[in-house]
């Protein structure tokens, strides 16, 4: 991914935009507020010192006037609340020190925005007044005498309270290719959608992405979500009387939640309008035509239209659960027609690497094994102490750590230098730098960082399993794994693998067997998956969908 290709805008807040006489009371506020830190922080000294805390009269008459002041603002803004006014961004809020990063994106292409440079077609906002924001979500601001409007809030940006604006006039030229032509009057006339869900999937066309070169949208369909019935031990919980019983039920589990299949590689993230998801490659043209009839090669998409997948050349399956707006389109035509009509992108993200770096575990997975012995601990930690204790004498792994290796494929011009030239290692710079990474290694070690026979890898079901009940109509498919099992290449065949998932969420710590042999190998092996069987509730317990990286630890590395 170009994460190198960045623009700039400003991250503003809610107070840019008040009015001389609420900004007069905001700015003795501030002042206040920085008395207050003063008179706390020389609390603290007197109490390391252990000698008597004083002004704490001066503290509670700061906190008091405060509370005055922040209780006359709010009393001011909410008296201007649906007077739809138009506020104006100030401009002794455009300041360097506000100036922020954004990756390239859907939206920076379709505006041609140029990369390292200052833009003004979009602001970032900070919400701590909601009144201020009620404003401008609802009747936008003015800055330059251009008019801005609400654009996204992503899931994160949500819930850290910012929002994005942009340019009214430069929405308009790029809102049908961002949209895919799906306008806000159709969705409502359709039945609308949650809020939350719309501005979420909107936001996809923010996420740091790259072209993805050579996707053609004729060669795609959208079919229905894979599910079964899982039987499975679970705790159950009444709704009713939230009663937890141990029981063996059946599970539906839904195996290609957020996941999809194609014929290229390598395996990615998928990001199209209204579209996301995991695109895993899997050879399903080899599969049907070894495993099925001429007739098998006819299947329905969602909305009930049949596609020959040969005949038509598909390359690119997705499942409904991918399609975010599906049901305000009137079928699959209509997207396709209004992605080329909208001069729309195909991106991807994450693609999948040849080589997976190992990886750390972090305290969470250390905490839930409460009963390890110290023996058991000696060998989780062995790999990250021999570094420590290697680094700066042993050059394999001086370098290694140093980030010289075949896997780094962005090496900074030292780290070039050192792969051409290694006797730069004794170089007083470089001394010091191995200082700092060893010091470094220790301090995060302590805080169970330490290293494993592992890398973060994708999860994807057993896509075998998946061909069955789409191709061959078969519910309830036999697949090429069971209960129990996965497959990844990377690790031996019979090689217990720790599968787990960051953030840990409970105690879960997945143990299940690798299985390597010559028919697995045909269908999976041309990624780097860890694939999971239709038969194991292992979605359940680590509680992931197909977007999920999983961080897979095998017996040689614990």
């Amino acid at each position: 991914m170009g994460l190198n290709r960045q623009v700039h805008l400003y991250s503003i807040d809610t107070s840019s935009f008040y009015d001389e006489k609420e900004m007069y009371i905001h700015q003795r506020m501030l002042r206040l507020y920085a008395l207050r830190n003063k008179i706390k922080l020389i609390q603290i000294k007197a109490k390391k010192k252990k000698s008597k805390i004083q002004n704490q009269w001066k503290l509670e008459s700061v906190n008091r006037i405060l509370r005055k002041h922040k209780e006359e603002l709010v009393n001011l803004l909410d008296s201007k609340l649906n007077q739809e006014l138009i506020r104006n961004l100030r401009t002794d809020a455009i300041k360097d020190k506000n100036v922020i990063s954004l990756f390239d994106s859907s939206t920076i292409r379709a505006l041609n925005l140029k990369f390292n440079n200052l833009t003004n077609d979009f602001f970032i906002v900070n919400v701590f007044f909601f009144q201020v924001f009620n404003d401008i979500m609802k009747n936008g601001f003015m800055y330059n005498n251009e008019k801005y409007i609400f654009f996204c809030s992503s899931a994160g940006q949500i819930r850290t309270k910012k929002a994005v604006f942009i340019k009214e006039s430069a929405f308009k030229q790029i809102e049908g290719q961002i949209t895919c032509g799906l306008s806000l009057e159709e969705i409502n006339q359709k039945g609308g959608c949650n809020p939350n869900k719309y501005l979420a999937y909107f936001s996809l066309s923010n996420s740091a992405t790259d072209v993805w070169e050579g996707f053609d949208i004729d060669k795609s369909i959208v079919v229905d979500d894979f599910e079964t019935n899982v039987l499975g031990t679970v705790d159950f919980i009444d709704d009713k009387t939230y009663e937890i019983t141990r029981k063996e039920m059946p599970v539906p589990i839904p195996h290609m939640d957020g996941c999809g299949i194609m014929l290229e590689g390598p395996t990615r993230m998928a990001r199209l309008p209204w579209v996301k998801g995991l695109m895993v490659q899997y050879p399903f043209d080899v599969w049907l035509k070894e495993k099925a009839k001429p007739y098998n090669y006819i299947v329905k998409d969602i909305y009930g239209k049949s596609h020959d997948v040969i005949a038509e050349g598909i390359k690119y399956i997705f499942t409904k659960s991918q399609f975010k707006m599906w049901k305000y389109y009137n079928d699959w035509e209509d997207y396709k027609a209004r992605f080329k009509a909208n001069n729309c992108q195909a991106c991807y993200c994450n693609p999948e690497e040849d080589n997976i770096p190992n990886a750390k575990l972090n305290y969470q997975f250390l905490q839930s094994l409460t009963d390890m012995k110290d023996n058991e601990i000696d060998r989780l930690i062995k790999p990250t102490v021999e570094d420590i204790e290697k680094i700066g004498k042993n050059y394999q792994t001086s370098m290694r750590l140093l980030g010289v290796n075949d896997y780094n494929k962005n090496l900074s011009y030292m780290q070039q230098a050192l792969k051409i030239y290694p006797e730069l290692m004794r170089d007083k710079y470089n001394k010091e730098i191995l200082k700092d990474v060893k010091k470094s290694l220790v301090k995060r070690a302590k805080s169970g960082r330490v290293r494993t026979n592992g890398g973060y890898r994708f999860v994807s079901p057993d896509l075998y399993a998946f061909c069955e009940w789409l191709f061959l109509g078969i519910e309830t498919p036999k697949g090429i794994l069971n209960n129990g099992e996965v497959y990844c290449k990377g690790y031996s065949n019979g090689a217990e693998i720790a599968c787990l998932r960051s953030p840990h969420l409970y105690r879960e710590w997945p143990i299940r067997n690798n299985v390597q042999n010559e028919e697995i190998d045909k269908w999976f092996g041309m990624t780097q998956c860890v694939y999971t069987s239709t038969y194991d509730l292992i979605s359940r317990i680590l509680q992931f969908d197909k977007q999920s990286q999983s961080n897979s630890q095998g017996n040689r590395g614990i």
